[in-house]
């Protein structure tokens, strides 16, 4: 073990957590791999183990290390799902009144993209996904908006897992994880108007970039893309300003 003594310019616990942390960036110790037991690091670091407990206690919350009980702390297996999980906490925790409209903006730079790269990608079962959805879609009771929501929201997911890309389904589900909540909250609200209509606008937008997937169109999937987008951006401003209003 490579550590140094514990100086004083944070709590002893932040700063074994600091060094900790460093060494597993560094590689030194792997995924999967045990660190040094408590007895071990307190000796390292010359701390008590209060501090070491609090420092690997603050690792395992940050999802740096998995606490196993009666073996010790390893380092967490690097995934998607466990990466994913930790931004999903911290959409479902924020409390940024502005999160809604930064997701919607972060959105519009990337869903665009997928769009057009889902459109060259695309094979025949993807589009009888697309199109079982639309025909979900379609049937779905107009009251019934959790389940509207989320087949809006698989809408966008299918195009995303078309992609292929690991790195945007980490940036992205948690996005798409927000969105049904996002929709009951704001959308569902009497002061919403007229929800047939906008239910018939969505369709009409997903129908749009749908066909362009099919005919295997990257530029009208992008266009169609962001002309939803704009939409929906549109829609959420006007709808929290009538909800403000009420």
């Amino acid at each position: 073990m490579e550590f140094s003594e514990i100086g004083k310019r944070k709590s002893l616990s932040a700063q074994v957590e600091e060094v900790l942390t460093r060494s597993i960036r560094e590689g030194k110790y792997l995924p999967g791999q045990k660190i040094p037991t408590e007895k071990e690091l307190c000796e390292v670091f010359n701390v008590s183990r209060t501090a070491i407990r609090e420092a690997v206690k603050t690792l395992s919350a940050r999802g740096i290390v998995e606490v196993r009980k009666g073996s010790g702390a390893f380092v967490s297996e690097v995934s998607v799902q466990n990466a994913s999980e930790m931004l999903n906490m911290f959409f479902e925790l924020s409390s940024d009144s502005d999160l809604m409209l930064q997701t919607i903006e972060a959105r519009r730079v990337l869903e665009p993209r997928i769009a057009a790269e889902a459109a060259m990608k695309r094979s025949n079962q993807d589009i009888q996904l697309l199109e079982k959805n639309m025909n979900a879609m379609r049937v779905c009771a107009l009251e019934d908006k959790q389940h509207e929501a989320e087949l809006d929201n698989d809408f966008h997911r299918i195009l995303l897992s078309i992609t292929n890309n690991s790195v945007l389904e980490l940036l992205l589900s948690p996005v798409f994880g927000l969105m049904p909540k996002f929709k009951m909250d704001v959308f569902a609200k009497p002061a919403s108007g007229n929800l047939e209509g906008e239910k018939a606008n969505m369709l009409s937008h997903h129908q749009e970039i749908l066909e362009a997937v099919i005919r295997q169109d990257p530029f009208g999937a992008q266009e169609a893309m962001e002309k939803h987008l704009h939409d929906t951006r549109k829609n959420y401003l006007h709808f929290t300003k009538s909800i403000d209003r009420s």
